[in-house]
Parts: C-alpha cells; structure tokens; sequence
C-alpha cells in the first residue's frame, strides 16, 4: 500500500458514523434548550420585578408633570389675577357707581393692554370686513364707521372680536374743476355787472 491509501484508511477510520452525529445534534439542542429555557424563566423573574417599578416611577413622573403644569399655568395666569384681585379691592372701596363703572373699564382696559391686546373700532375708519361686523348701513367698498355699538378686540394683528359697527358709504368727493371754472367766471360777471350789462 502507498502512503496515500494508508492516508485515506485513517481517515476513514476516524469519520464518525451518522447516528453518532445525530444524537450529539441532538444533545447539543436539548443543551440549548435548557439553557433558553432557564435564561427565560430568568427574563419572566426579571419582569416581576421591574413591573411594579416601572409602574410606581410612571405614576411619579405623571404627579410631577401635573405640578409642573400647575405651576407653568399659575405663573402665566398670576399677573391677571393679581390685577383682577386688585381691581375688586379697588372697586369695594369705591362708592359712587359711576366713579366703579369707569376705575373697572380703567382697569380692564390696563389688563387687557399689559397681555397686548387692544380694543379697536371708531367713528370715521375705513370700513375693513376682517375688522368690523356690520349691523346697518351700506357695506360698500368705500364705507365709513359711523357708530360703534361694541368696540373690537385684538391682539398683535389678529383679530380676537370684531368691532360691532354702523356703516355708511363714504361721502362724494365734488371735482374742484367746474369749481374753479366757476371761480374764474365770477370777476367777469360783476364787471358786465358794473358796466350796466345783465349777467349772464
């Protein structure tokens, strides 16, 4: 024999047979089975643990997030109410209802100011629809406010409540050109007058 047939020879002596690869297959996913079944078991203890946790942490960050809230509206909503507050002491100090009804527009008037809002509508502007609602009158393209029933609101440009108006259609502007023709005839006319001449 050659080398190369005792090479093959032990070779072949030393391949397994088929069922000895099966059943260490086999045994190697028995092994890996228990050991996922373990590592499970193990996620599943893990879980307990961790859920009333995670619950309780969940349940303290919802408290401190409606504190906050509570405490961001506050903040925003206190120089309001400070002013509400001192506009009712101011009012309950007053006696005459009309010296109250002016001090409370008075006041509201501050409040409303100091968040940048503005109360719009007058007698005499340019009739706007995105500004003013009309009640009577001739909405035209050239109409003119001539009574505010109830002034607007707005706040930077942004129309909160539009200005309840009365509107009439702007008056006609006469053309100064037969005017001054007019103008221009009248010295003749009282010099024919004066000439003993009838006007014409």
């Amino acid at each position: 024999m050659t080398r190369f047939d005792d090479e093959i020879t032990a070779d072949a002596a030393v391949t397994p047979e088929p069922a000895d690869v099966l059943d260490s297959v086999h045994e190697s996913q028995e092994s890996l089975r228990q050991e996922f079944a373990e590592l499970l078991q193990g996620f599943e203890r893990l879980a307990g643990h961790l859920g009333p946790l995670l619950t309780k942490q969940y349940s303290d960050t919802q408290a401190r997030v409606r504190v906050l809230e509570t405490r961001i509206r506050n903040r925003q909503e206190r120089p309001l109410i400070t002013q509400m507050a001192n506009l009712l002491a101011e009012v309950r100090r007053l006696e005459s209802a009309e010296d109250v009804t002016t001090h409370v527009q008075e006041a509201l008037l501050r409040a409303l100011n100091s968040l940048g809002y503005q109360e719009m509508g007058s007698p005499g502007d340019q009739f706007d629809p995105a500004w003013h609602e009309p009640v009577s009158g001739s909405v035209g393209r050239a109409g003119i406010v001539t009574r505010v029933r109830r002034r607007g609101l707005a706040c930077y440009g942004d129309v909160i409540i539009k200005a309840v108006v009365d509107v009439q259609p702007a008056p006609m502007e006469e053309d100064p050109a037969p005017l001054a023709a007019a103008e221009e005839l009248e010295p003749n006319r009282v010099a024919e007058t004066e000439q003993g001449g009838l006007p014409a």
